[in-house]
């Protein structure tokens, strides 16, 4: 098949092209990359300042949760006859490729689902806390290059 959509040469310009032809560059102010790197870099600071505190206590709180969901699960497993389940499902791994369906039961029947699902939900806001956290440490001033970028 045939392409047809394309310049057949410079000789032929359509409408656009003649049209920016007629365009001339606007002259940049003298001190426009110190502006912009100025009110990013103060910008950068305060917003950073501001919004480490509140991720900081979220993964406080998401850790006690953590903390105390984990302590009542061990606590409920020792309390029944979970450790001798999770024992019997470690002695015998092949259990859980030809019934997955029965140890899924059996874990359900020993295990409070409430307390496992609290736990995973405490430890997903604690994973997010600290991944915005970090994304919230300044830089040292090693690490920062030495020569403007632009």
């Amino acid at each position: 098949m045939r392409v047809t959509n394309f310049l057949g040469g410079p000789d032929e310009l359509d409408d656009v092209d003649r049209l920016f032809a007629r365009l001339a560059r606007a002259p940049v102010p003298d001190d426009l990359t110190a502006r912009v790197l100025a009110s990013t870099v103060a910008r950068a600071n305060a917003t950073r300042a501001v919004l480490a505190w509140p991720w900081m206590l979220a993964g406080l709180a998401a850790l006690a949760l953590l903390t105390l969901a984990g302590y009542q699960l061990g606590a409920s497993l020792a309390a029944g006859d979970g450790l001798e389940v999770i024992q019997a499902i470690f002695d015998d791994l092949g259990l859980l490729t030809t019934a997955p369906g029965d140890v899924a039961a059996a874990l359900s029947e020993v295990m409070p689902l409430s307390l496992v699902a609290l736990a995973a939900v405490s430890a997903g806001l604690l994973v997010v806390a600290s991944g915005h956290m970090v994304a919230r440490v300044r830089v040292p001033a090693t690490f920062r290059p030495q020569r403007p970028l632009a």
